[in-house]
C-alpha cells in the first residue's frame, strides 16, 4: 500500500497499548462517529512496533471534521452535556457487559458463544467511542478559537495563557487528584486511630471497618491506574501509599486539596467577569470543559471494562494456543476465525507484533505486516536524528530547565528525582507521583489539552508539552533541556 506522506499527519503516540481495543475506536470514528457529530473521518492508520503505537490520519478530511463539530459546538452548547448523557448510559452498558461476561463459567461454553461475546463487547465498546471520539478530533482547534477570545482582551502571551489554563480546567476530569483526594481523605480517618495507624505502619491491617474503608477505595478507583493494560489499583497498593502520608499532616492536607479544588470554579467565575466574557464565550468555554469530562468519563467506562473482559480474552487465548499479548493482536473477524473455522493465527500475531499496519476506513480494518508494513511505516515515521529542538503543543504554561529523564512505564517513576524533566511517550495518572517531583514534562504523544499529560501537568502546576512525536528517541538521560510551556518549544541545551 504506498502512501504520499503530504496527505497524512501525526495523529498520537502511546506506549503499553495493542491493537485490542484501538481499532475498534478508529472504526467508531471512521464508521460510528457520525450518528452523534454528523461527520465521520476518512481513513485512520495506526502502526504497532510491539506495545508502541503510531497514529496518522488524512489531513484534509481531519480538518474538514474539526471545523464541523466546532461549528456545532457554536450553534448547540449544550452538545457536550447530551454527549456526556449518552456517555453514562453506553459506558454503563458496556463495564455491566463485560463484568457480566467474566462471570460465566467460559471454560463451560461453546465457540459459538465465546465468539458472541467478544463481538458484542466490539458493538458496545465502537458505541463509547463514537461518543467520545469527537472529543481529540476538535479539541485542539476549540482551543485555538478559545486563546484567541483570551488575547483579545490580554496581550501579554504568558498571561494569556495561564488565563486559558485556568478558565479550561475540569475538576470532575483530574482523575489523579480526585483519587489522591480521596486516599488523604482516608488517611485522615486512620490518623484519628492509633491502632490503625500501627496496622497501616506494619502492613498488617486486621480491623474489619478499616479493611472495608480501604477496600471502598480500591472498588471506586481501581480503574484510575489501568489504562488499557497497566496494573488496577489494589489494596496493596493503596495501604503501600498510605505507609507513605504522615499522620500528623493528612487532615491538614486533605483540607487544603478540597478547598483548592472547590477554589477553582470561582476563580473561573471571577475570571470570565473580569474578561467580560459574553454569554456566547462562556458557553464556549463550557463546552471546552464538558470537553475533557466526557474524555474521563470514556476512561474510566473503557478502563473497567478491559480489566473486566480480561478472563474473556485467556479463554480465546486458551483455546487457540495464543497468550494473551497475541490474543490482543487480534480483530473480530480473527476471532471468528480461530473460534468458528479453527485457522491457527500463531505466524500472524507474531507478524503483527513484530510491526503491523491497521488501516481502518469505515467500520473495516485492514492489517499489514513484513515489508509492507516496514514500506508504509518508513514513509511516514521519520525523524531528525541531530535535531536539538522539539516542537509540539503547549498544554500547560511555564517554563523550566533540568536534566531529562526518559521513563516509559509506570514502575520506572522512581528514577524520577526533583527537578528532572520527564520525557516519555505518554504519561497516565500511575505517573502522577514521579509528576509532581517533575520540573517539566515533554510527552511525544497525546492530541490536546483534554489528554492525560496536560492534565496531570496542570495539576501539578509544571510546564508540558506534548506531540513532540521523537524527542524520547534522540534525547537521553542526563541531558539538559528547557521546556517552554508557553511556546510548546523544547530545546536541548548540552
Amino acid at each position: 500500500m504506498k502512501l504520499d506522506k503530504s496527505k497524512w499527519k501525526p495523529l498520537s503516540q502511546r506506549q503499553r497499548m495493542s491493537p485490542f481495543p484501538n481499532y475498534m475506536s478508529m472504526e467508531a470514528v471512521c464508521g460510528r462517529m457520525k450518528h452523534y457529530l454528523g461527520v465521520n473521518l476518512s481513513r485512520i492508520i495506526l502502526f504497532f512496533e510491539d506495545r508502541i503505537m503510531d497514529g496518522f490520519i488524512e489531513k484534509k478530511q481531519f480538518e474538514t471534521a474539526n471545523r464541523f463539530i466546532l461549528e456545532r459546538i457554536k450553534r448547540e452548547p449544550k452538545l457536550y452535556s447530551e454527549l456526556i448523557s449518552q456517555q453514562n448510559f453506553w459506558g454503563n452498558k458496556l463495564a455491566s457487559f463485560a463484568k457480566d461476561s467474566a462471570k460465566q463459567k467460559l471454560n463451560k461454553i461453546n465457540d459459538k458463544r465465546l465468539f458472541e461475546l467478544f463481538e458484542k463487547y466490539n458493538d458496545l465498546y465502537r458505541e463509547v467511542y463514537a461518543i467520545y471520539g469527537s472529543v481529540w478530533v476538535v479539541e485542539n482547534v476549540l482551543n485555538e478559537e478559545l486563546l484567541k477570545i483570551v488575547q483579545a482582551r490580554i496581550t501579554n502571551f504568558a498571561k494569556a495563557a495561564n488565563t486559558l489554563n485556568l478558565l479550561t480546567l475540569q475538576p470532575s476530569a483530574m482523575v489523579a487528584r480526585i483519587e489522591r483526594e480521596a486516599l488523604y481523605k482516608l488517611a485522615s480517618a486512620i490518623s484519628l486511630k492509633l491502632g490503625w495507624i500501627k496496622q497501616i505502619e506494619s502492613g498488617l491491617v486486621s480491623d474489619k471497618k478499616l479493611l472495608d474503608l480501604i477496600k471502598s477505595h480500591e472498588k471506586n478507583y481501581f480503574w484510575v491506574t489501568r489504562d488499557y493494560e497497566d496494573p488496577i489499583l489494589t489494596s496493596e497498593k493503596i495501604v503501600k501509599r498510605l505507609q507513605e502520608i504522615p499522620p500528623k499532616t493528612a487532615s491538614k492536607i486533605y483540607g487544603e486539596m478540597v478547598k483548592e479544588r472547590l477554589q477553582i470554579p470561582k476563580d473561573q467565575k471571577n475570571t470570565e467577569s473580569g474578561l467580560r466574557l459574553s454569554k456566547f464565550e462562556k458557553n464556549l468555554f463550557t463546552s471546552m470543559r464538558n470537553v475533557a469530562h466526557l474524555k474521563e468519563l470514556r476512561k474510566r467506562y473503557v478502563s473497567e471494562s478491559l480489566f473486566y473482559f480480561d478472563p474473556v480474552l485467556m479463554e480465546i487465548g486458551r483455546r487457540s494456543g495464543l497468550s494473551l499479548k497475541q490474543v490482543r493482536f487480534l480483530r473480530t473477524k480473527d476471532v471468528n476465525n480461530i473460534l468458528l473455522k479453527k485457522n491457527d493465527f500463531t505466524d500472524e500475531t507474531n507478524n503483527r507484533i513484530k510491526l503491523s499496519a491497521w488501516v481502518t476506513k469505515g467500520l473495516d480494518t485492514e492489517v499489514y505486516t513484513r515489508k509492507t508494513a516496514q514500506d508504509m511505516y518508513k514513509t511516514l515515521v521519520v525523524f531528525d536524528k541531530n535535531a536539538r529542538e522539539f516542537q509540539g503543543m503547549p498544554v500547560s504554561p511555564g517554563i523550566a530547565r533540568g536534566p531529562v529523564r526518559i521513563i516509559m512505564n509506570p514502575d520506572e517513576i522512581n528514577k524520577v528525582k526533583k527537578g528532572d524533566i520527564i520525557v516519555s511517550v505518554q504519561v497516565v495518572p500511575s505517573f502522577s507521583p514521579a509528576i509532581h517531583r517533575a520540573a517539566g514534562l515533554i510527552c511525544d504523544g497525546g492530541h490536546g489539552i483534554t489528554t492525560h499529560p496536560a492534565i496531570l501537568a496542570r495539576e501539578a502546576k509544571i510546564p508540558a508539552i506534548i506531540q513532540t512525536f521523537f524527542a524520547r528517541k534522540i534525547l537521553k538521560d542526563g541531558d539538559m533541556v528547557e521546556v517552554d510551556g508557553f511556546k510548546g518549544i523544547a530545546r536541548k541545551l548540552n
